[in-house]
């Protein structure tokens, strides 16, 4: 996984992310979670033809197998005297035996050298067109029940850029899976913070809660919903049946189905992100990709967000700049002490 971090504000965008890559793979790991052997109707056990044991794929989970540091999630998509456009990536790391970043590269020589763009807007719509047909091969879509396409692994982006045909710099956030790109901000200041991958740690220090608390939250107040409706139907017909009013023999209440709406949360952190200074987008990028990479070091289980953070600005009239960026370097020279 990944943590992607985008702020806007007057006068640049701030892109963040971590630099782990990670391989997964989907199992089900016996007796944990609730997790066991298959049963049949009966409730019995099943086997295979050899006898063996037959485990349930109810619990099926993905499974984190490696872990790798130094992967490349930030990159140029477009660059010219009146453009620029970068972006971060979270999900899928190699499309067609590629990387990303070297789609990336792919992309950006053949779209410099067949047009210009003249919005952020073009380059976005170019840049998620070329990378969809490139998934659309890798997970061989023609071949796939539309059925399945929801569960195919994604490839998302945050996409922010600046260009002279616009008044204010942009920022999409792209699903290559949905074949979707979104713009953010859309209130008058064109500002905000937006992230993807895996936020959750970010998310609520943002806005005071977090996707898996707000699922949760809408399934039990569903249930409580429905329980209190049976209860309320039965206690009717009791009542009826106390006051000795005819009830048709047979009759079923049918309950309308339960629906929790929580409406908005109004706790967002009050941040005046139009009007920050270049240089505190920086450092409160640099907080969020750490907050989530540093999180991920103290949970339980494999950490699939962590590694150097990376940081990059971009400002209208200005080439794209990464912050203090390491060179490859040669450390391990060997034993002889010679100079």
């Amino acid at each position: 996984m990944t943590i992607n971090v985008a702020i806007a504000t007057f006068d640049a965008i701030v892109l963040g992310c971590d630099s782990l890559s990670s391989r997964t793979t989907q199992a089900v790991l016996p007796f944990t979670n609730g997790a066991g052997f298959a049963m049949d109707a009966d409730g019995k056990e099943m086997v295979d033809a050899y006898g063996n044991k037959v485990v349930s794929t109810a619990h099926l989970q993905t499974v984190v197998t490696d872990v790798f540091t130094g992967a490349r999630k930030m990159f140029l998509l477009y660059e010219d005297d009146d453009c620029t456009v970068a972006a971060v990536t979270a999900g899928l790391a190699v499309l067609n035996g590629l990387t990303i970043a070297g789609t990336v590269a792919r992309f950006r020589r053949e779209a410099a050298a067949q047009q210009s763009f003249r919005t952020v807007e073009e380059v976005v719509k170019a840049f998620k067109e070329y990378v969809r047909s490139e998934w659309e091969h890798f997970v061989k879509l023609d071949s796939i029940p539309s059925e399945r396409v929801p569960y195919l692994p994604d490839l998302q982006f945050i996409i922010g850029g600046y260009s002279l045909d616009e008044i204010s710099g942009a920022v999409y956030k792209v699903s290559i899976r949905n074949n979707s790109a979104e713009a953010q901000f859309g209130w008058e200041t064109k500002s905000g913070a937006c992230f993807a991958g895996q936020a959750d740690y970010v998310e609520r220090l943002l806005t005071g809660v977090d996707s898996r608390f707000f699922d949760t939250l809408c399934q039990r107040a569903d249930e409580q919903i429905l329980s209190a409706r049976r209860a309320g139907a039965n206690e009717v017909l009791k009542q009826l049946e106390t006051a000795k009013v005819a009830v048709p023999e047979g009759m079923q209440v049918e309950l309308p189905e339960a629906w929790f709406d929580p409406g908005p949360f109004d706790s967002y952190a009050q941040i005046d992100f139009a009007n920050l200074p270049t240089q505190y987008a920086v450092e409160l990028v640099e907080l969020l990709v750490n907050l989530q990479s540093g999180m991920q070091r103290f949970q339980m289980g494999v950490a699939t967000v962590g590694g150097r953070s990376h940081v990059g600005v971009i400002r209208r009239g200005e080439k794209f700049r990464m912050l203090n960026e390491p060179d490859l370097v040669h450390s391990h020279t060997g034993y002889n002490h010679d100079l």
